[in-house]
C-alpha cells in the first residue's frame, strides 16, 4: 500500500512540474533545461533552473513558453504598457538631470558608453576661470597637472572634488597665476539639451549619440571606428624627422599617456615616447619602418612668411583625412612677447597641436602648438580673436633635438616639386590611450 501511494505521489507531482510550463528554453546561444520558475520582475522576465537563473525580455520568448507558465497576453500587454510607462518616466528624469549634452552640434546620451570620452573620478577643482574650469586631474601633495574643462556645473567652486566625463576639445592656452602662460589639454563636458534639441533616434535609445547635418544625413561615427576607440583619451598631430622612425608632437600632446600609436592612412603602428619636455612642449616619439621625413630649417622664419601646416583637426567632425591651412608668420614672439614661439594666421583647430608648421621649401619652421581660446581672450580683451595661434619656433625644436642622447640624424626631404603632397606624406595622427 505504501509503495502505491508514493508511486501515486511521484506521479502527481511528476505532472504538476510538467503542468508549471514548458522546461527547456534556447536563449542568446544557450540551452536552459530543467527550468522551475518564471516570472516577471522589473522589466525582465526571470527564468529559474537548478543552480541558477537569467532573464530576457518579453520579445525574446516565444509567446506558447510564456503561456505555458501563465504569463498570457493580458499580462504580457500590461507588463508592456507599464515598462513604457516607466521609461517614460525615466527619460523624463534623465533630461531634466542633464544626462543629454551637446558638443559641437552633437547630442550624446552619457547615461551610455561613448566612445572617446573620458571618466574623471574624484578630481580636484584647481580654478575657476573664464569659459570653464582648471581641474587638478592628478590631485597629490607635490604635483599639479591641470586641464581645461568647458561645460561644468555652475554649482562648483574652487577646492570641490567632482566627478564627470567629458570630451577632449584639443587645447587651451592661458595665463596663470604667477603670470607664466599654460597650454593644457582642453576637454568639452557638453552643454544641457532641452528635450527639443535630442534626435529622436537618441531619445529612442537606438543611438548613443547622433545630430543630423544640414541636408539631413546622420553623422558618422569617427571615433568609434578608430583602433580601441573605448580606450582613447585625445588626439594630435606630429610628423616624422627621420625616414626610420623619429617622430615630432607636442609634449601635452603625449602628456600621462599609457600607449601610442601612430595613424596614417589605414595603417595604425604602435610608438614609443622616447623624450619629453614640458617647459618646450616638445615629445620625441619613435616607431619601427620607413617613412617620408620632413628637413628641419637651418633658420627661423621672417615676419610676413609664407607657411602652411597638415595635421588633424577635430577628427570627431572633420574626419580623419589629413587637413591642409595656410597663412604667415604674423609676429616672431607668442603670448606676452614669448620669445620661443611665432604667431601665425594659420587656421588652426583642436587636433591640430604638434603638427609641423613649413615652409613653401618644404622645411619645417616650427611645431604648431596652441590657438589662442577665444572666450579667455574676449574676458581680457573684450573682443574675440581673429585667428590668433601659435607655434613653437624651429630653434627651439633644434635645441631640444641635440640635447637628446638618441640617434636621431636627420634625413627630411626637401624635394620642393610637391611640397604639400611630401608633406602630407611626412604626417600622422597620434592616438593616445
Amino acid at each position: 500500500m505504501r509503495v502505491a501511494l508514493s508511486l501515486l505521489l511521484g506521479l502527481a507531482l511528476a505532472n504538476a512540474s510538467m503542468a508549471d510550463g514548458i522546461p527547456h528554453i534556447d536563449l542568446n546561444g544557450n540551452s536552459y533545461s530543467n527550468i522551475s520558475k518564471v516570472y516577471l520582475s522589473g522589466r525582465r522576465v526571470i527564468i529559474t533552473y537548478p543552480g541558477g537563473g537569467t532573464s530576457a525580455t518579453l520579445e525574446q520568448l516565444p509567446p506558447e513558453f510564456l503561456e505555458s507558465w501563465g504569463i498570457g497576453q493580458d499580462r504580457q500587454t500590461a507588463f508592456k504598457a507599464a515598462n513604457a510607462a516607466q521609461q517614460a518616466r525615466d527619460l523624463d528624469r534623465a533630461i531634466e538631470s542633464g544626462a543629454f549634452r551637446k558638443v559641437h552640434g552633437v547630442v550624446y546620451d552619457t547615461r551610455k558608453s561613448q566612445s572617446g570620452w573620458v571618466v574623471f573620478r574624484g578630481v580636484k577643482v584647481y580654478q575657476i576661470v573664464s569659459d570653464g574650469t582648471l581641474i587638478d586631474s592628478t590631485p597629490n601633495d607635490t604635483e599639479i597637472l591641470p586641464i581645461f574643462v568647458r561645460h561644468l556645473p555652475d554649482t562648483i567652486g574652487d577646492q570641490d572634488y567632482i566627478s564627470f566625463v567629458a570630451l577632449p576639445d584639443g587645447t587651451m592656452t592661458y595665463v596663470n597665476k604667477l603670470d607664466e602662460h599654460r597650454t593644457v589639454r582642453a576637454y568639452d563636458a557638453g552643454t544641457i539639451c532641452d528635450r527639443s534639441e535630442i534626435p529622436e533616434s537618441v531619445l529612442s535609445g537606438k543611438l548613443a549619440y547622433d545630430t543630423l547635418l544640414t541636408h539631413g544625413s546622420p553623422q558618422i561615427d569617427v571615433i568609434a571606428h578608430l583602433p580601441d576607440s573605448d580606450h582613447l583619451e585625445a588626439s594630435g598631430s606630429g610628423f616624422f624627422i627621420t625616414t626610420n622612425g623619429y617622430f615630432i608632437t607636442n609634449e601635452h600632446v603625449v602628456r600621462n599617456a599609457r600607449r601610442v600609436k601612430l595613424k596614417m592612412g589605414s595603417t595604425v603602428i604602435p610608438a614609443k615616447v622616447v623624450r619629453q619636455d614640458a617647459l618646450r612642449d616638445l615629445a620625441l616619439l619613435k616607431t619601427e619602418g620607413q617613412f617620408m621625413a620632413l628637413e628641419i630649417s637651418s633658420n627661423n622664419a621672417t615676419l610676413g612668411q609664407a607657411v602652411f601646416t597638415i595635421g588633424f583637426p577635430d577628427v570627431r567632425l572633420q574626419g580623419t583625412e589629413p587637413k591642409f591651412t595656410d597663412g604667415k608668420v604674423s609676429s616672431m614672439a607668442g603670448i606676452k612677447d614669448d620669445p620661443s614661439t611665432y604667431q601665425i594666421s594659420v587656421p588652426v583647430q583642436p587636433g591640430n597641436s604638434g603638427g609641423p608648421l613649413v615652409d613653401d621649401a618644404g622645411r619645417v619652421q616650427g611645431v604648431v602648438e596652441a590657438r589662442l581660446d577665444d572666450m579667455a581672450a574676449l574676458s581680457v580683451m573684450g573682443s574675440l580673436p581673429q585667428n590668433v595661434n601659435y607655434a613653437i619656433k624651429g630653434s627651439v625644436l633644434r635645441e631640444f633635438l641635440s640635447q637628446g642622447s638618441e640617434t636621431t640624424k636627420l634625413s627630411g626631404n626637401t624635394d620642393t616639386s610637391s611640397v604639400v603632397d611630401h608633406a602630407t606624406h611626412a604626417v600622422a595622427m597620434v592616438l593616445v590611450y
